[in-house]
């Protein structure tokens, strides 16, 4: 009769192990795809990252820098001069994040000036 009762004990620990088991790998697994697919939008890359590539300082992160050192270094490793598909292809991710961000943390122009687009009458 004991062993039973034991018996018993041990199979419904382990179906409430499994559950919870089961729900914390669903979770797991749920929380991980989010955030691949946030690294995935933003070309897999930190911003720290994408700066120490194209080794420019993230507190006074500029446009005019960003694009002279991107120019520099995809040029430098062209296939033509002997360079590093993989590294100019790092050097073109690290500018796409970096202009993702500025386009994020800068104000949206006024109406009426340049380049805005007309309204509709």
């Amino acid at each position: 009769m004991a062993h039973r009762i034991l018996a018993q004990v041990i199979v419904t620990g382990a179906q409430v192990f499994g559950r919870a088991f089961f729900q914390a790998y669903k979770q797991a697994a749920a929380t991980s795809a989010t955030q691949t697919a946030n690294a995935a939008r933003e070309g897999g890359l930190s911003v720290e990252e994408a700066c120490r590539i194209l080794h420019v300082e993230p507190q006074n992160l500029q446009q005019v820098e960003v694009a002279k050192r991107f120019e520099h270094l995809f040029n430098v490793n062209s296939k033509e001069k002997g360079g590093s598909f993989y590294i100019q292809s790092k050097v073109y991710r690290a500018k796409e994040r970096l202009d993702n961000e500025l386009a994020k943390n800068s104000p949206p122009p006024p109406p009426g000036e340049a380049g805005a687009s007309p309204t509709p009458s």
